[in-house]
């Protein structure tokens, strides 16, 4: 249970920690300057190496330590409303993390590599969409994670 609730914060920090530098990243690249498309291609490496692993890694392991504690007799304290919208929010952050931001933030790096090649920039809307996504994902990390220190 131990190895398993430090993943747990590993996935944690490392989605945080790569999502509020994708995040700077992504708001920075709203103005038209030569270091848009640099920055686009790699926030795409920086969604496919450390945010979206990390939080494969806080879902899953969260997934586990629910069905841990519920094995273990605790089943019963799960259902508080702090554990339960603990798990509740870090699921759908997960979800949408992994189904939503990151597809959008490849498709994003795509459009910035053809915009390197001499195509015109076609990527605000998928840009500022990633924003949202980011925004949003991190807030219910956040708010998750403190739930989950009261509960």
């Amino acid at each position: 249970m131990t190895l398993v609730r430090f993943l747990h914060v590993l996935g944690i920090a490392l989605w945080l920690g790569a999502g509020v530098v994708a995040l700077l990243f992504a708001t920075g690249a709203k103005q038209d300057t030569p270091m848009r498309l640099p920055r686009m291609l790699l926030l795409g490496r920086i969604y496919s190496f450390v945010i979206a692993p990390g939080a494969m890694l806080a879902t899953a392991s969260g997934i586990a330590l629910t069905m841990m504690a519920a094995s273990a007799g605790y089943g019963a304290d799960l259902g508080a409303p702090a554990l339960a919208a603990m798990q509740a929010l870090g699921l759908l952050a997960g979800v949408l993390e992994i189904f939503v931001a990151f597809p959008t933030a490849q498709r994003l790096t795509g459009a910035a590599a053809a915009s390197v090649d001499g195509a015109a920039w076609a990527g605000e809307r998928m840009r500022a969409r990633l924003v949202a996504l980011l925004a949003v994902t991190l807030t219910l990390v956040v708010v998750s994670t403190y739930l989950g220190l009261l509960g």
